[in-house]
């Protein structure tokens, strides 16, 4: 039922825009983006690891986004967006899509995330979008590199990432707001024929398919006082072709955040299940603080991450201590000192705790 609301609505949407767009304004695109590096190194651990990595390493990542939108004599808003990978991808493009956009909300449709991650908010560990205990841009530690964690949790994955999909967002009523999306599977790029089928093959062993995300925020101010709760839930209907007879995966997350005298604290959560080929379970759970005055943020948190694998369950504690000054505007000088505990039943992985440290710096444009 919403599936069909949805397809109307936008091609009564673009109907609109066919009809009048010869009368106002075209789309005209502007660029944005960031450029995020850092340095960094980690000490201690397990003698195997130590000898089979190296102790430091610099690292980039780089976006340009190219946006534009204009609106009609109507009211209706419409408008592009696409992200490009400033470096060599297997994904170049992170997402793009169309939007239409008035006082009933907004429709989204194209390669962009799904509702679950749109709406969610980290623990506010992290003073800088670089480092922290929950997400971080970076981390240096080879604590859980064993397991394949790469030494950090996070709490606003989802299930589809980036595929081809159709996202409806609410107005906002008395702070309250949700949205709502639906994927037919987890391809991304999607073309006129995919291998021959002017549809979709529905044969991709272990693919998600018939994804069904909702989220839902509230936000407030009470007399000085911000919080923000939400959460969300994903469900992919189906496993294609899934030769392990593994259940249909889904996913759900948490957040509150309150906000006052320049203080935020907070927490987050998320819970992945069957999610990998032989159903394994995922669970993250973080809370931070964090302080601003003047240029400078400062940040403490903590999460921990309990993820079953065949032949047992691999749990990842992260401590982070962050740092971030404004240099400028869209300017950010960050750092980290940061501690990784990883531990581990299983056969296949090797238990392990370092420190670890990083100096960063982000540029937006």
């Amino acid at each position: 039922m919403k599936r069909g609301l949805f397809a109307s609505t936008a091609l009564a949407a673009v109907s609109v825009v066919a009809n009048t767009a010869r009368a106002e304004e075209p789309v005209r695109l502007v660029i944005g983006g960031y450029y995020i590096s850092a340095a960094g190194f980690t000490v201690g651990g397990d003698d195997a690891i130590e000898d089979a990595t190296r102790p430091y390493a610099f690292k980039q990542d780089v976006e340009v986004h190219f946006s534009g939108e204009t609106t009609l004599d109507n009211g209706l808003t419409l408008g592009v967006a696409l992200q490009l990978e400033g470096q060599t991808s297997e994904d170049q493009i992170d997402s793009v899509y169309a939007y239409f956009s008035g006082g009933w909300g907004e429709i989204r449709f194209g390669d962009t995330s799904e509702a679950l991650a749109e709406l969610c908010y980290l623990s506010p560990d992290g003073a800088n979008g670089i480092f922290g205990s929950d997400s971080p841009w970076f981390n240096f530690s080879n604590a859980a590199v064993g397991g394949g964690y790469a030494g950090t949790n996070g709490t606003c994955f989802g299930l589809d990432d980036n595929s081809t999909k159709i996202v409806y967002f609410s107005p906002t009523f008395g702070g309250f707001h949700f949205a709502a999306s639906f994927a037919p599977d987890g391809t991304e790029d999607t073309r006129n024929t995919l291998n021959g089928a002017g549809t979709r093959f529905k044969n991709n062993t272990g693919e998600f398919s018939e994804i069904v995300s909702v989220a839902a925020t509230f936000e407030h101010d009470f007399n000085g006082v911000y919080f923000i709760v939400g959460g969300g839930g994903t469900w992919s209907m189906d496993r294609e072709a899934d030769l392990n007879g593994v259940d249909d995966a889904s996913d759900y997350n948490a957040y509150v955040n309150v906000s006052y005298a320049g203080f935020t604290f907070g927490g987050a959560t998320e819970w992945r299940y069957n999610f990998g080929s032989e159903g394994e379970d995922r669970r993250v759970f973080s809370t931070g603080v964090s302080y601003g005055f003047d240029a400078w943020t400062l940040g403490l948190g903590w999460s921990h991450g309990d993820y079953e694998i065949t032949d047992g369950t691999d749990n990842l504690d992260v401590f982070a201590l962050t740092a971030g000054y404004k240099l400028g505007p869209g300017i950010t000088l960050a750092g980290v000192v940061e501690y990784d505990d990883y531990d581990s039943d299983s056969t296949s992985s090797v238990s392990d705790a370092s420190f670890s440290f990083g100096l960063g710096t982000e540029i937006d444009f």
